[in-house]
C-alpha cells in the first residue's frame, strides 16, 4: 500500500500494517524526520517487548512475548520515503517493477491548488500495476484501488476534487454501512475510491 500525504504520525500505517505484507508512507522531505522518528519508537517499543521474556513464563506470557515479535515484524514493514507531488516520479518510490495494490490519501485536500497535483499522482501510482504487470492478464484483482479520506472544508474544494478524480476514475462513495460512527453521513468526512478509466 501507498499513503500520500501522511503528515508525522504515520498512524494508519502503523494501524494497517499488521494486516498487509508492505506499506509504504510518502511526504515532503522536511516532513519525513518526525515521522521517521515516530516509526523508529513504534519499532522499539514493539521490540521492547518482544525482548521482555526471559526464563521461565507462563503460557500467557510467552503468548505476549510471541504477540511483541510479530508485532516488531509488522511495524518493520513499514517504510517512509519522499514524494512532492509537484516534482518526484511516484515510480522512484515503488521501486523498479513494483506497484501497490492500494493508494490512500487521507485528509490531503484543503485547497484547490493540491487538487490536480494530488490527483495525478494518484493516476500515476495507480498505472504502475498496468505498466508492470503482463500484457495478457486481465484480472481484475490485479488493478490498483484508490481510497480517498477527507474532511469537508469547503464545498467549492471538494467539488473541484471530485471532477477532477472522476475524470480519470470510476469512483463510489463508501456507504455508512461500511464505515465507523465517527465518519459517517453528517459527520463533515467522506470516503471515496476510485480505480482507474483507462483500465476499461
Amino acid at each position: 500500500m501507498l499513503e500520500l500525504g501522511s503528515g508525522i504520525s504515520g498512524i494508519i500505517g502503523l494501524c494497517l500494517g499488521p494486516r498487509i505484507r508492505s506499506y509504504t508512507l510518502t511526504d515532503q522531505e522536511y516532513v519525513l524526520k518526525l515521522l521517521r522518528q515516530n516509526l523508529e519508537e513504534n519499532r522499539v517499543a514493539a521490540a521492547s517487548g518482544a525482548g521482555a521474556s526471559k526464563g521461565r513464563k507462563s503460557a500467557a506470557k510467552a503468548k505476549r512475548g510471541t504477540q511483541a515479535v510479530v508485532a516488531a515484524e509488522q511495524v518493520s514493514n513499514i517504510r517512509a520515503m519522499p514524494l512532492d507531488w509537484e516534482t518526484d516520479e511516484v515510480a522512484n518510490v515503488a521501486g523498479k517493477g513494483e506497484s501497490f495494490d492500494a493508494v490512500i490519501a487521507c485528509d490531503c485536500i484543503y485547497n484547490d491548488a493540491l487538487i490536480a497535483p494530488l490527483v495525478q499522482t494518484c493516476v500515476d501510482a495507480c498505472r504502475l500495476r498496468r505498466s508492470n504487470r503482463a500484457e495478457d492478464a486481465d484480472d481484475d484483482a490485479e488493478l490498483t484501488v484508490c481510497i480517498i479520506a477527507q474532511q469537508l472544508r469547503s464545498d467549492e474544494v471538494f467539488e473541484g476534487w471530485l471532477k477532477e478524480f472522476h475524470r480519470s476514475f470510476r469512483v463510489w462513495r463508501v456507504p455508512d454501512e461500511m464505515l465507523i460512527d465517527g465518519i459517517k453521513e453528517n459527520s463533515g468526512f467522506v470516503v471515496h475510491v476510485g480505480v482507474l478509466r483507462d483500465y476499461d
